[in-house]
């Protein structure tokens, strides 16, 4: 696994911004190795008094970081606020498809060999919800199998959540990439939150996890399946 060379990973975010704050490190290593990086992201997440304008500068964060971090392509599925509003009311099954099949970067255009997908340990519907049409289209029965499946955390979710606390058991080591995680997050503007959402909080985040396991900085997953 310290090879990232010839992975081509997938990470899917309810909205942009969680695929930076749980797997920026994560992107960066693979895309350091030579590998290849897709990211599904299926909102823009919805604000109060929401425009038209507000969400065309979201989108823009969204390119932004993408193109920061070198990803080879990234679908952004509901674009305008009326379908960014209650994800998690959308039918499970077209949340399903979408993943499997209809998104320009479904498992089974890409066929991706690691998946990344947002913890159900939240307090966030919307991660919840997403996190179910995960596991569904990632069932052994289902082809192409992705060896490896991994749940991410959303730091300022996982230890509030009527589900349980985020226990992670799969650790990556993100020292010489922790500055292209956080420059990432930066591009997105209108998330930032000093003292919880910035560049402090995502480094304290990275070095609480790595002293979890004798490390200095590291990102944080469980596994749900893994296959060498």
């Amino acid at each position: 696994m310290n090879d990232f060379s010839n992975e081509r990973l997938l990470v899917i975010a309810p909205h942009s911004d969680d695929e930076v704050l749980g797997c920026g490190g994560l992107i960066s290593k693979i895309k350091k190795a030579g590998g290849k990086v897709y990211v599904l992201i299926f909102n823009l997440g919805f604000e109060k008094d929401d425009t038209k304008e507000s969400q065309e500068k979201r989108k823009k964060e969204v390119q932004d970081a993408m193109n920061l971090l070198n990803v080879d392509d990234f679908h952004l599925v509901h674009d305008t606020p009326d379908n960014n509003r209650d994800l998690d009311a959308k039918p499970l099954h077209s949340l399903i498809e979408i993943i499997e099949s209809s998104s320009p970067v479904s498992l089974e255009k890409i066929e991706p060999t690691m998946v990344a997908i947002p913890t159900i340990f939240s307090h966030h519907q919307d991660h919840v919800h997403v996190h179910n049409a995960c596991i569904a289209a990632l069932r052994p029965i289902s082809t192409p199998v992705s060896d490896i499946v991994l749940s991410y955390e959303a730091p300022e979710h996982s230890r509030w959540s009527a589900a349980g606390v985020f226990e992670p058991n799969f650790f990556v080591e993100i020292d010489d990439v922790i500055d292209q995680k956080i420059q990432a997050f930066s591009k997105y503007k209108s998330q930032i939150r000093p003292g919880g959402r910035d560049a402090d909080s995502i480094r304290n985040q990275a070095k609480y996890r790595g002293q979890e396991v004798g490390k200095n900085l590291c990102e944080a997953f469980y596994v749900h399946r893994f296959i060498l």
